[in-house]
């Protein structure tokens, strides 16, 4: 009987060590760059600081976002635009490879901190246009996030930095204890790795209903996480276990760094982390499709939600958002 107690002992250890690490992230201890849009010039708030080698916090927003950031014109792309995929030397060089994707879709780097009241007065095609508007930006920025975290494992194993790989293991929830560095490294990038945007899109526009939902309006919070005390999130109106609760958040950019996180480390999807790692060289958009097989757990309704994340990826054209870039 000890055993078992062990093991979850053991789990609990490393979640609340994890969560720790990505709550007390301060610039070089992971020594990563931070992603580009970083650099960009702001007005912060008071005591806010961006902090370097993690993608900001409660609301540590650019200042190119106010909390009521301007929603672009209803109906229109709003400033997104697509380039010809020969536009740079990195399109240039996934021509061959993806040349079934779509053109490269430069996104402002507006950064919206929640959904402002104007986006409910919207309706139809323009209220969903209005969510890609706002939740399109943060979706890329967390991956170019992500990408530099890859970078910097594939670095310190390298470097043959054994320390630093081994603080990467206690944020992504990997047990180096009995694993060589280049095991460690291994199973660190299989987690450490971007979430196809549209599959991010169609979870966002589900789970909040367009950014509509209690809990995105009041919390940020737009993929419906669960928590399990009382004081982290919204009580829903009906639960199955009276202590959940929809985790909130201090804005809509740590609600997206939040889910990929935790895509990208909770077991319930250790499938979709292995096909994402075994589906890496092929092309995006078929790839997003794919990876929804593995997502089955996400919620109660099971491949039920597989079908419906298919089906609005689809209805609504998300694959031409799959090579989305920041300007």
């Amino acid at each position: 009987m000890l055993l078992p107690r062990q093991i979850e002992n053991r789990h609990i250890l490393w979640s609340a060590l994890a969560m720790l690490a990505l709550g007390l992230i301060v610039p070089g201890v992971f020594g990563v760059k931070p992603p580009q849009w970083f650099a960009v010039p702001q007005q912060q708030e008071p005591g806010q600081n961006l902090a370097v080698g993690s993608a900001p916090t409660k609301a540590q927003i650019p200042a190119t976002t106010t909390p009521d950031a301007k929603i672009p014109d209803a109906g229109a792309t709003a400033g997104i635009t697509s380039a010809r995929p020969d536009a740079d030397q990195d399109a240039m060089s996934e021509q061959s490879s993806l040349s079934a994707n779509p053109a490269i879709v430069m996104v402002p780097a507006d950064f919206a901190r929640r959904i402002p009241e104007r986006h409910l007065a919207l309706s139809g095609a323009d209220q969903k246009q209005s969510f890609i508007n706002l939740v399109l930006p943060l979706i890329v920025a967390s991956n170019d996030e992500l990408v530099q975290r890859r970078n910097a494992v594939k670095a310190a194993f390298d470097a043959k930095n054994r320390a630093m790989l081994e603080k990467w293991a206690v944020l992504y929830r990997v047990d180096p204890e009995k694993l060589d560095d280049a095991e460690l490294a291994k199973q660190l990038l299989r987690r450490v790795d971007t979430i196809p945007v549209s599959l991010a899109l169609a979870q966002a526009a589900i789970e909040s209903g367009w950014g509509t939902s209690r809990f995105a309006l009041q919390g940020n919070a737009l993929f419906g996480q669960w928590a399990w005390t009382e004081s982290a999130g919204i009580r829903p109106l009906a639960a199955s276990n009276e202590r959940a609760v929809v985790r909130s958040f201090g804005s809509l950019l740590e609600s997206v760094r939040a889910y990929m996180h935790n895509l990208n480390t909770h077991p319930n999807y250790q499938r979709f982390r292995l096909a994402r790692q075994r589906l890496s060289p092929q092309n995006k958009t078929i790839k997003a499709g794919t990876l929804a097989t593995y997502l089955d757990s996400y919620a109660e309704i099971g491949t039920a939600y597989v079908d419906k994340l298919r089906a609005v990826m689809s209805s609504n054209n998300f694959d031409q958002y799959a090579r989305a870039r920041l300007r």
